[in-house]
């Protein structure tokens, strides 16, 4: 089992790293109790472990009933050290925003689909005002931002302003003494672009709604780039390679139990554990996943209540995928019912940003699909497939930040197989395999764009089918699972790629 970051290491981490860094300077007053709050999805309790620990350590300074201010200075080779960490990050920077520019409106249209007409406009008229102030240039604390955030919160899915935030934090650069900051620079020379950008939401033209905001993304990364060439003038010869982007949709929601339950659930699937085998006993799978006695009973509990295995005292559990029978009465363990939660969630995240996504490898077709292949020389069982085209399209996908997100949302589909594949939604079944399997021949003829339409009707069904079948099971909150409108523009522009790559003017963009 992986290590779990806790809330609070993260937190204070990451602040930590906002002062040192120079993204919050000396005198700067931290945002409320609550705003971080929101902003870090955490708790009242998290957050004043977090004040007082950054007081303790020297960063903060507080007073009764006043907001907390950086206490913390730089030295000149802070300064250096600063602008250095900067450029050694400078193509992921540039890659945030571009992931930004390709995730952000999409998720923003979606949103929008679930404010009322007075709602949206509220959070428009809040953006305008946002818009005149004159902001300190960092995104994560700014108005606009909470704005944004509050958008997002509609939607019902916290993937997705958890997303945004660690998409913010990435991206954003600190001023630096002696260099103008390329946020207060995009603010004056912008007119209204807030307000403009955000009136695109109340047309329900998602193509509008890309090109608005991805104006706004790009425009800027213009901005930081130039900052950036800035810096690297004043201290030459940095080299590249760093990292800054993470993001753990399990943050906080993991549960070992279910972890391990996960992970038996796959090596089942596989037939590594075959229809009618016993699994491992208790003890030998307490010692195989360094858990207790405890948690191995409560994975296998989960297995039986999923119907994929039987235990009965005397013999052990025994696989049972052949007449696999959900028990609705699973759903009484909140921590199964959460981690099937955040599995619905990532998966309709994925749904919506992965029309955008598959644009960005249709001119690296051919790794994909040598991928693929690879991948399926070493898999097995009745999901090979789709794990194996999925596996192939995120080794290929240009865009480090990118990667990281699409790699996020589907490392927690697993149960999403389970359900299609064994469970009482397996009606689908056969429509998903024949997608796979168009999937698999368009990119063994090269086509990029069959490749695409086939990913996105995959994955589109898959959340159609588990929905339904949630909600038979009585889950709650499956009224927000709605399925987004298909992206045709998204999937037009991969075809439009395609043409393009073919005529000898296509390249990796990243």
């Amino acid at each position: 089992m992986e290590r779990k970051t806790t809330l609070f290491e993260y937190v204070y981490g990451d602040l930590v790293r906002e002062i040192t860094g120079g993204a919050l300077r000396p005198g700067d007053t931290l945002p409320s109790m609550g705003e971080l709050g929101k902003r870090y999805r955490v708790g009242a309790r998290t957050v004043r472990d977090v004040l007082k620990a950054l007081k303790d350590d020297g960063y903060i300074a507080t007073e009764e009933r006043r907001r907390a201010t950086v206490a913390f200075r730089s030295s000149d080779d802070d300064v250096e050290r600063a602008a250095r960490s900067l450029l050694a990050r400078r193509d992921e920077l540039l890659a945030c925003y571009r992931t930004l520019e390709l995730v952000m409106p999409p998720l923003y249209a979606f949103a929008a689909r679930h404010c009322r007409a007075d709602e949206l406009a509220a959070l428009g008229r809040a953006l305008e005002r946002a818009d005149m102030e004159n902001r300190s240039g960092d995104w994560r604390l700014s108005r606009s931002s909470l704005v944004l955030h509050e958008l997002l919160d509609k939607a019902g899915n916290p993937l997705f302003s958890e997303c945004y935030a660690g998409l913010e934090r990435a991206s954003t650069v600190p001023a630096l003494p002696g260099f103008v900051d390329p946020y207060v620079r995009a603010t004056e020379e912008s007119d209204n672009l807030l307000g403009w950008m955000f009136a695109s939401l109340s047309g329900g033209d998602p193509a509008e709604v890309q090109r608005r905001f991805g104006l706004l993304y790009r425009g800027t990364a213009e901005y930081v780039e130039r900052y950036l060439d800035e810096l690297d003038a004043a201290y030459p010869g940095t080299e590249g390679g760093g990292r800054g982007f993470s993001w753990n949709a399990r943050t906080g929601r993991s549960y070992v139990h279910a972890q391990m339950a996960r992970d038996l659930v796959e090596r089942i699937a596989v037939g590594e554990f075959p229809d009618g085998s016993l699994l491992p006993s208790i003890a030998s799978l307490a010692q195989s996943y360094g858990a207790s006695v405890s948690t191995v009973q409560k994975a296998l509990g989960v297995l039986n209540a999923m119907g994929v295995a039987s235990t009965s005292n005397g013999r052990g559990t025994q696989v049972r995928t052949s007449d696999a029978r959900f028990d609705p009465r699973a759903l009484a363990d909140g921590s199964f019912r959460r981690d099937l939660q955040v599995f619905a969630d990532a998966l309709q995240m994925l749904c919506i940003v992965l029309p955008a996504a598959l644009g960005t490898v249709a001119d690296r077709i051919d790794g994909v699909a040598g991928d693929v292949e690879r991948a399926l020389g070493r898999a097995a069982g009745p999901w090979s497939v789709p794990k194996a085209l999925m596996e192939g399209f995120l080794g290929n996908v240009p865009l480090d930040p990118l990667r990281d997100v699409l790699g996020e949302l589907n490392s927690l589909l697993l149960w999403g197989y389970f359900l299609v594949f064994f469970g009482p939604s397996g009606a689908s079944a056969p429509i998903l395999e024949a997608l796979g399997e168009q999937g698999l021949g368009a990119l063994r003829s090269r086509d990029a764009a069959g490749f695409a339409r086939a990913m996105d009707g995959y994955y589109r069904l898959m959340l159609a089918a588990v929905r339904m079948f949630l909600e038979a099971a009585g889950m709650p909150g499956t009224e927000r699972l709605a399925e987004p409108a298909p992206d045709a523009t998204a999937l037009a522009r991969v075809s439009a790629q395609c043409s393009n790559s073919s005529n000898g003017n296509g390249s990796a963009k990243t």
